[in-house]
């Protein structure tokens, strides 16, 4: 019992040390798109203003390369968020096979268990009948 009671606190850790991982992932894609958005619109605003065109030129250019940079992150964003909803089910899915494995190995013991202590019932017996 001990055995399965170390196994099961090792899965747990490991579970744990993947959620930390995860949730560190999460954190760096969040921080990589912000920056990517950041960088983005830093250059094309910096492009823009210094181009030799007129006000209302750079005015236009400024709008189209803001929309472009939004729909980039919206993008960014949305490919990081499928990403991370993938890797959950993988978690999620991985984590029921887990629990099944664990539920069907603790009813094997528990059917070894019984099946022992039946026949420990029926040896008892038979030494108390020889005995008499």
């Amino acid at each position: 019992m001990g055995g399965e009671h170390n196994e099961l606190t090792k899965e747990n850790d490991r579970k744990k040390q993947k959620a930390k991982a995860m949730k560190a992932k999460k954190e760096t894609a969040k921080k990589i798109a912000a920056g990517a958005a950041a960088g983005t619109a830093i250059g094309a605003i910096a492009g823009v203003l210094f181009a030799p065109k007129k006000g209302k030129e750079t005015r236009e250019d400024i709008a189209n390369k803001a929309k472009e940079t939004s729909e980039n992150v919206k993008k960014t964003v949305k490919d990081s968020v499928e990403s991370v909803k993938e890797k959950k089910d993988q978690i999620e899915n991985k984590v029921k096979d887990v629990i099944e494995d664990v539920k069907y190995r603790r009813k094997e013991k528990n059917d070894e268990v019984a099946i022992t202590i039946d026949i420990d019932k029926k040896d008892i017996k038979e030494d108390t009948k020889e005995e008499v």
